[in-house]
């Protein structure tokens, strides 16, 4: 009995034995009698498996770069990081005479106005050949590596690209009759309102800009910004001393009229502290040179406040617009310049107890006067 019954279970094992070596022949070649100890080896012969998707033949970054003239970059290094750091520091930027660009659309005006480009760097060919400039130093590399370079509103869908530019050197203004305007930055700190003030005198027609010491960085990416390219059509003149700025003034045989202007009422009184420090000291000549003429020592300032309305400029030839930020004591140099220019001070009426505004106020306010007040007397 029990020799018929191992007779019967091996008959019906190796029924099972033989079809599934049939099955697994026909179909995947693979022996099904191990599926219970490896399912996944036979995997194949339950499912069917996927087709394999034909690779696209593509041009490796390296082979396309060759091809264009561009050089593939891991990593930023040696030449390349000194040149990026120069270009993007006040110093460097002073020494190499090189400033630093980001994003497709500020390079792309540069070149519009015919700024020179040195390098350029990207992440996508496209970003290259889109520029359309050749002769220059090109790279192409990674948004990793490029990204610790640029800031974060130049990181698009499309890549990243940068450069490095020649500082542009604009004698006159790219405009049409220009209005006989200097306006002077002083110790502003913040880049939207420096960048504001840059394309508003560019859009008034103002003949240059300058900024004094203490400024910013007139060249920062967030003056670039907000001015959207100005730089590139305006003669800029940077750090400059109080000195320098009076004997660009005495160089011209004309009338002109000098006129500061404050977002708020500390800038007027540094001024009125030291007229009054100079008062007391008399005329030190530690402080104070004594072939200057400082006037009449009187109790009332030589510096009234003006409703800025109310300054006549139609008798001016040239106009210096200062607009200052400065909350400290004026130093020696500032107010030899406004006692020896005859400085008007210019104020916009604050009203609700506001202690200050934004420096562009006042700026654009005296501005669009000048140019009014001009306009009348077809000066411009």
């Amino acid at each position: 009995m029990a020799a018929l019954m191992r007779y019967r279970f091996a008959k019906r094992i190796y029924a099972v034995c033989v079809h599934n070596k049939h099955f697994s022949s026909e179909s995947t070649g693979v022996y099904l009698t191990n599926e219970m100890k490896n399912p996944k080896d036979n995997a194949g012969a339950y499912f069917r498996p996927r087709k394999r998707q034909k690779s696209r033949s593509r041009i490796s970054v390296e082979r396309s770069s060759s091809l264009y003239g561009v050089k593939q970059l891991h990593e930023i290094a040696g030449d390349q990081v000194n040149e990026l750091v120069d270009s993007k520091s006040a110093a460097g930027i002073e020494k190499t005479q090189t400033i630093f660009l980001e994003g497709e659309r500020m390079i792309g005006e540069a070149v519009k106005a015919g700024v020179q480009l040195k390098s350029v760097y990207a992440t996508d060919m496209n970003l290259l050949e889109r520029l359309g400039v050749e002769g220059i130093s090109r790279y192409l590399t990674n948004v990793k590596t490029l990204k610790y370079w640029v800031s974060q509103r130049a990181v698009t869908s499309d890549g990243i690209i940068c450069a490095v530019a020649q500082k542009p050197i604009i004698s006159k203004p790219k405009v049409e009759n220009p209005l006989p305007v200097t306006v002077v930055i002083d110790r502003i700190s913040d880049p939207w309102t420096a960048g504001v003030l840059l394309r508003t005198a560019y859009g008034m027609g103002c003949r240059k800009l300058i900024t004094t010491k203490g400024c910013l960085n007139m060249w920062d990416q967030d003056v670039l910004t907000s001015s959207e390219g100005t730089h590139f059509y305006m003669p800029i003149q940077t750090n400059l001393s109080w000195k320098d700025l009076n004997e660009e003034i005495e160089a011209t045989d004309s009338n002109v009229k000098v006129v500061l202007t404050g977002a708020r009422p500390m800038v007027y009184r540094g001024i009125w502290k030291a007229e009054k420090k100079f008062l007391e000291t008399n005329c030190d000549e530690d402080n104070f040179s004594s072939d200057s003429d400082f006037g009449e020592q009187t109790e009332e300032s030589n510096f009234p406040l003006t409703n800025f309305s109310d300054v006549d400029f139609r008798d001016a030839d040239d106009i210096v617009l200062i607009i200052s930020d400065d909350m400290s004591k004026s130093f020696k140099q500032k107010f030899r310049f406004l006692q020896q220019n005859t400085v008007v001070l210019a104020s916009v009426p604050i009203a609700n107890g506001l202690a200050k505004l934004n420096p562009i106020v006042p700026g654009i306010l005296l501005m669009y006067e000048i140019h009014s007040q001009m306009s009348i007397n077809n000066k411009v």
